[in-house]
């Protein structure tokens, strides 16, 4: 058993390397961090407490996820055309003992002319597998999901 500061440290590896994944457009490797029954959450209202009660910009299994990654594949999102560019800032992440992490986000994208920045509060729901993690629940509160922010055109979700 791990010492809640090994514990924190082996989650915060983990998540760091799940925004690296993304932000290398490495799209197979960053699914397989998730669970098969795994479920990812990007609310439209904020403190909305379920996907059921109010639409989401983003509520999607995994199966949804990689249908999204295999057209990334073979050029058929148009929505990733041309490609942005992602950085992911982790910051102030939280581990509780049941394996919820808590961390403060800003997603910065790049896209030609345009640069755009976003800030929410993620929460991961992890399960251990082996020496590491999977995901079984992700989900990100933009702090301004509800405000006009222009369209949301990202491949892969934040």
């Amino acid at each position: 058993m791990s010492s809640g500061v090994e514990l924190w440290h082996r989650v915060q590896e983990f998540l760091f390397h799940e925004a690296r994944l993304l932000d290398e457009r490495r799209f197979d490797e960053w699914l397989a961090l998730y669970a098969p029954d795994a479920e990812y959450w990007v609310p439209y209202a904020w403190e909305q407490a379920s996907p059921a009660d109010h639409v989401s910009l983003f509520y999607e299994t995994v199966s949804l996820l990689r249908m999204r990654v295999d057209r990334l594949e073979r050029g058929l999102s148009p929505l990733d055309s041309p490609q942005a560019r992602v950085n992911h800032f982790l910051t102030n992440i939280t581990v509780d003992a049941e394996l919820t992490a808590r961390a403060y986000l800003l997603f910065f994208e790049s896209r030609r002319d345009e640069q755009r920045w976003f800030a929410g509060r993620c929460t991961w729901r992890l399960r251990e597998h082996g020496e590491t993690f999977t995901i079984v629940a992700k989900r990100v509160d933009l702090l301004n999901a509800d405000q006009d922010s222009g369209h949301l055109r990202f491949a892969i979700p934040f």
